[in-house]
C-alpha cells in the first residue's frame, strides 16, 4: 500500500520535496501519481476506461413511444360525423426494450479487461517514473557525498597550507613548499566548486522530474544510505510487471471483443408493449386495447465481421508483444546480474582495501611532514591519490545504485492498483 504524501500548498505553489524525508522511498509512487504532469493523460485514460466498464453493466434504456393515429382526411364515414379530429383518431402509448442476445457478457468482459489494462498501464508509467526519480535522487546523493569528501579534503589542505606557511615564516620550511601547499589548496577548492555546481545541476533535474523544488539531504549519511538502498524483486518475478500484466489484460479484452463482434449475426429483437385509446367507437372499434410488437434487424450485410478481424489482430499483437518483452527482460536481467557482480567486486575492494590504505599513508605522511621528517611533495601526491580514490568510490556507489535501479526497472512490480484513482 502506498503511503500518502502530504503536500503543503502555499499561495498555489507545491511545497518543496525534502529528500531527507523520503526514507526508503515508499512515498514516491503517490507523489509521482499526483504531481507528474506527463501522467495526467494516463489518469484520464483510467477514468474513461472505468466509465466504459460501469456503462457495460447497465441495461439498455427503454424507449417511450407516443403516437396519434387514424387522422381523418377526405370524406368521412359516416359523412355527418361531428368533430372528426376528436372522434376518429386513436392515441397509443408504449414502451420498447432492446433485448441483446449473447452480447452483454462479452461486452462486460471486454470493458472490464480494458479498464484493468488502462490501470495497469498507468501503474507501469508510475513505476517507470518512480525509478527515474530514484535514479535522479541517486545522482543528488552521489553529488552530496562528493561535495562532503572534497570539503573535508579542502579543510585538510587549508590546515596544511597554514602549517607550511607558519613553518616558512620561521625558516623551518621553504617558501616553495608553502606555495605548493597553497596551490594544492586552490586545486582542491576548484574541484569542490565544480562538485557544488554539479549538485545544483542534479537538484534542478530532480525538480524537473517531480515538478517541485528538491531540497538536498540534511546529512551526508542520509545520502550514503540512499545510495546503499537495494530493490527487492516481487514474488511474481518478471510476469508481475504491470506492463506485462497490462498486455495480458489487453489480450483478454481483445478476445472478448472478438467474441462480441462474432455474435453480430445474432439479431437483437426490440419488444414493444403499449396501450391504445380509440375514439372511433361509432364505427365499432374497441375503445381500450393493448398491443405487443416485435422488431429485429436483419444482419445480412454487416454482422461484425470487420470488428472481429480487427479484435483478433489486436489480441495477437498484444500476446506477441508480451512474449517479446518477457524474453528481452530475461536476457537483460542476466547481463545486468553479471555487470552488477563485477562492479560490486571493485566497489568492495576499493572500500575495504584501497581507501583505508590511502588514508593511513596520508595520516602517516602528514605527521612526518609536520615533524619535517618527510618531503611535502610525497604528502601532496598521497592526498591527490586519496582524493581520486574517494571520487572513484563515490562514482562506483552511484554506478552500482543505477545498475540496481536498472534491474528493478526490468523486474520489479508495484502490487496495488487501488491507489490509481483519478
Amino acid at each position: 500500500m502506498w503511503c500518502a504524501t502530504t503536500l503543503a500548498v502555499v499561495m498555489g505553489a507545491v511545497a518543496p520535496l525534502e529528500l531527507a524525508t523520503l526514507g526508503d522511498g515508499a512515498t514516491l509512487p503517490e507523489l509521482v501519481w499526483r504531481q507528474a504532469p506527463e501522467l495526467q493523460a494516463a489518469r484520464i485514460k483510467v477514468a474513461q476506461a472505468e466509465a466504459e466498464r460501469r456503462k457495460a453493466l447497465r441495461l439498455p434504456n427503454p424507449g417511450l413511444d407516443l403516437s396519434v393515429n387514424t387522422l381523418p382526411i377526405g370524406p368521412l364515414n359516416p359523412g355527418d360525423l361531428k368533430d372528426p379530429f376528436l372522434n376518429v383518431p386513436n392515441v397509443s402509448v408504449g414502451l420498447s426494450v432492446l433485448l441483446e442476445l449473447g452480447k452483454r457478457g462479452p461486452r462486460q468482459e471486454a470493458t472490464a479487461e480494458a479498464a484493468r489494462a488502462a490501470a495497469l498501464d498507468a501503474l507501469d508509467q508510475v513505476r517507470r517514473k518512480v525509478l527515474e526519480l530514484e535514479d535522479v535522487i541517486g545522482d543528488v546523493a552521489a553529488a552530496q557525498v562528493r561535495v562532503d569528501a572534497l570539503a573535508a579534503l579542502g579543510e585538510d589542505a587549508q590546515r596544511l597550507t597554514s602549517l607550511q606557511q607558519a613553518r616558512a615564516d620561521k625558516g623551518d620550511a621553504s617558501e616553495l613548499d608553502a606555495d605548493r601547499a597553497r596551490l594544492e589548496l586552490e586545486s582542491t577548492l576548484t574541484t569542490l566548486g565544480e562538485a557544488r555546481e554539479l549538485l545544483a545541476a542534479t537538484l534542478r533535474v530532480c525538480a524537473d522530474t517531480v515538478s517541485t523544488p528538491c531540497v538536498p539531504f540534511a546529512e551526508v549519511t542520509q545520502a550514503q544510505a540512499w545510495l546503499g538502498r537495494r530493490f527487492e524483486q516481487s514474488g511474481a518475478g518478471l510476469v508481475g510487471r504491470p506492463d506485462l500484466k497490462a498486455l495480458e489484460a489487453a489480450m483478454r479484452s481483445a478476445r472478448a471483443a472478438q467474441t462480441l463482434a462474432a455474435r453480430g449475426w445474432l439479431p437483437d429483437p426490440t419488444v414493444r408493449l403499449g396501450y391504445v385509446r380509440d375514439q372511433f367507437v361509432i364505427s365499432g372499434n374497441q375503445q381500450n386495447s393493448l398491443f405487443v410488437g416485435l422488431s429485429m434487424p436483419l444482419p445480412i450485410f454487416e454482422h461484425g465481421q470487420d470488428d472481429a478481424q480487427a479484435a483478433g489482430v489486436a489480441a495477437t499483437s498484444a500476446e506477441r508483444a508480451r512474449e517479446q518483452l518477457l524474453a528481452s527482460a530475461g536476457a537483460q536481467l542476466t547481463q545486468l546480474g553479471a555487470e552488477v557482480k563485477g562492479v560490486e567486486t571493485r566497489q568492495l575492494r576499493l572500500r575495504e582495501q584501497s581507501l583505508p590504505l590511502a588514508r593511513s599513508v596520508v595520516q602517516r605522511l602528514d605527521a612526518a611532514v609536520s615533524r619535517g621528517a618527510a618531503p611535502l611533495q610525497e604528502l601532496l601526491l598521497s592526498r591527490r591519490l586519496l582524493a581520486e580514490l574517494l571520487l572513484t568510490a563515490t562514482e562506483l556507489d552511484r554506478t552500482v545504485f543505477h545498475l540496481h535501479v536498472a534491474r528493478a526497472r526490468l523486474g520489479t512490480s508495484l502490487d496495488s492498483i487501488s491507489e490509481l484513482t483519478p
